[in-house]
């Protein structure tokens, strides 16, 4: 059996031709974990060994619930390179493919969350290349999680298990890969992920792979009409004629689910419809907390999604008065509030519905110069409108930006409090500093320091250690950043207008071979150091 330093293996979970994986103990934290620890010959290839470096520290920073996050790596005192994981007591995809007593709302709550873990990964630039069910988990509450992105499947195109040489090197399972990617591994793509999606949904929800019969089955007859076009999307032998994002394929399986997925709502005793117009269509439960529940929900008369959130009245904050206002308010910048409700234990909020995610997904992102500055400017155009109508955000971070489509970002959640229990509830305003425009622009600077570092300002007198940290960026912006994130809100720009001037006036004095340059990532910094 391997031997690891820092864990103590405790027994085999799996074995694989290619892997195994074996169930430990951290001594450190004294905790479960799994170990997938990979044949030897995979690191023999240079190509490989900088891919399995490199790979690794991105997939680390993935933190989604429905991926199983890589806490570790390393290589064993046998020399075979291994994946530490949080241990998940749990099934593979494919015991529940096996099983006959699973209903067909509970498979499609099962694609609907994996289709959220594929969604994450994509905005974050990475391609999981080896979909399949033995790649799925499902814990015993039906909690699906993804493992092994863009480590799995190391093979050669005859499934032989020792490494041939780069030209013949797949990643992927033959059965589930698109045809692009068993042509060439360089031309995998999210796309090729879609297609290896569709394939596991005709799994999922018909018995059998798309080339053999399906068998008529009664309990699926509900949904099989719908689901059976979607999945010949997928299955398209041209890339482009695929679903753009497993975010349009979720949203299509919400449609066609109706709601009937959802599982007894778990906040409170309100079922999610209360307090919902009854000609809403309710489609899923976004979030849930002690202090409320965020919903998606259709309406069929303007053929639209809307998020609902339900928050109590004892939390929240200036949301009610400020929410009313930002009604009448229509900004390119800001989420589109349609309406306010509210009743004896709760106040309501209707508003638009943007499918790409939020900030907070992509902070592993990298992006170009001219792609930071035209999100920095957009936050400061958002927040110079809502502070023109007397509106402070109180909260801004970046879970409250979303994105309409790529870096066209949208503000919202104005006005409620944080809902984090932490310590480290202030991480985006300097401790015992007040709601204010002032404020506001200390977590809009935060943001965009985080975004250029992967690490958040840290309130001082004379800010050397940020200064330290910014050392890389070019110096005109680093003193933008610098004086957005000053400790003394006197400091700091009086108001977006002018952080905004700034961020604009600094991008007009690049030229175009810098603007187009990568950020330093974390990666990249790494490197430097």
């Amino acid at each position: 059996m391997e031997t690891i330093a820092g864990y103590r293996i405790k027994t085999t979970l799996g074995a694989g031709g290619m892997a195994n994986v074996y169930l430990a103990t951290q001594e450190s934290l004294d905790r479960q974990v799994a170990i997938k620890v990979l044949d030897a010959s995979l690191i023999d290839d240079a190509l490989i060994q900088s891919q399995f470096a490199q790979e690794s520290k991105l997939i680390a920073s993935l933190n989604h619930p429905n991926i199983v996050q890589v806490i570790d790596q390393g290589v064993s005192s046998q020399g075979r390179p291994y994946f530490v994981m949080p241990f998940v007591k749990s099934i593979t995809l494919n015991a529940v493919l096996k099983r006959n007593d699973v209903s067909a709302t509970r498979k499609i709550d099962i694609a609907i969350q994996i289709c959220k873990a594929l969604a994450y990964a994509h905005r974050n630039g990475i391609i999981h290349r080896d979909i399949k069910p033995g790649n799925i988990l499902v814990d015993y509450d039906g909690h699906v999680r993804l493992v092994d992105f863009g480590i799995a499947g190391y093979f050669t195109k005859h499934e032989k298990p020792n490494l041939i040489k780069n030209d013949n090197l797949v990643m992927g399972t033959d059965a589930y890969m698109a045809p692009e990617q068993i042509e060439n591994t360089s031309k995998a793509s999210h796309l090729s992920d879609i297609y290896s999606l569709g394939i596991v949904l005709h799994q999922l929800f018909y018995g059998c792979f798309p080339m053999q019969a399906i068998l008529p089955n009664g309990d699926y007859d509900e949904f099989s009409a719908s689901l059976k076009p979607l999945i010949n999307s997928c299955l398209e032998p041209t890339p482009e004629k695929r679903p753009t994002s497993a975010d349009e394929i979720r949203q299509q399986l919400l449609l066609i689910a109706q709601g009937k997925h959802l599982r007894s709502n778990r906040w409170s005793n309100d079922s999610p419809q209360n307090d919902i117009p009854s000609n809403y269509q309710l489609l899923d439960i976004l979030k849930e907390n002690p202090f409320g529940a965020t919903y998606l929900a259709k309406d069929p008369k303007n053929k639209r999604f809307l998020v609902i959130k339900k928050q109590k009245l004892d939390h929240i904050g200036t949301a009610e008065k400020i929410n009313i206002t930002l009604t009448h308010i229509q900004h390119p910048h800001i989420a589109r509030v349609y309406g306010t409700g509210k009743n004896q234990r709760v106040f309501i909020t209707v508003s638009e519905y943007l499918a790409a995610g939020n900030l907070q997904d992509r902070l592993s992102q990298a992006f170009t110069l001219g792609q930071w500055i035209l999100m920095a400017q957009q936050m400061c155009s958002a927040l110079a409108c809502a502070h023109a109508h007397g509106i402070i955000h109180g909260n801004l971070r970046p879970s409250n930006i979303l994105f309409a489509e790529n870096n066209f970002i949208k503000m919202t959640d104005f006005g409620f409090p944080a809902h984090t229990y932490s310590e480290q509830d202030d991480w985006y305003r300097p401790a015992n500093e007040t709601e204010s425009v002032q404020a506001d622009i200390y977590a809009a600077g935060a943001i965009l320091f985080q975004l250029l570092t992967g690490a958040l300002p840290e309130p001082s007198l004379f800010n050397w250690k940020n200064f330290w940290t910014l050392r890389h960026i070019p110096q005109g912006l680093r003193l933008v950043i610098l004086r957005m994130t000053k400790n003394n809100p006197q400091k700091r720009y009086a108001d977006a207008d002018h952080a905004m001037t700034a961020l604009q006036n600094f991008y007009n004095q690049q030229n175009t071979r810098i603007a187009e340059k990568v950020l330093f990532t974390r990666k990249i910094k790494t490197t430097n150091k």
